[in-house]
């Protein structure tokens, strides 16, 4: 049993799709590597969402490992909430604007 729900924003599946489908034209093996970690990120949120680091407005954040992209979320109780899955040296902040 997991200790939190996790829900994904809309925004934030689509750029998990975004960033899948950039990899796959490049590598499927690459694509398919991203996927899974991701997916595991995710997975470990249900355990350990208060695990990660919060950033200065509040909003928790967990580095992927292997490639530049971070998964930012809203924990509210037992809920947490993925707001966004963001490339690391793209737009800076975009996503505090989906709180």
């Amino acid at each position: 049993m997991t200790r939190y729900r996790v829900e994904i924003l809309d925004e934030a599946a689509q750029e998990f799709q975004d960033a899948f489908h950039w990899y796959f034209k490049r590598s499927p093996m690459a694509a398919q590597a991203f996927r899974e970690e991701v997916f595991a990120a995710i997975d470990a949120l249900g355990e350990n969402a208060d695990l990660w680091p919060k950033d200065v407005t509040e909003l928790h954040f967990r580095v992927l490992d292997r490639f530049p992209y971070t998964l930012h979320y809203e924990l509210s109780g037992s809920l947490a909430t993925v707001v966004a899955i963001a490339h690391q040296h793209r737009r800076p902040g975009y996503w505090r604007a989906r709180r």
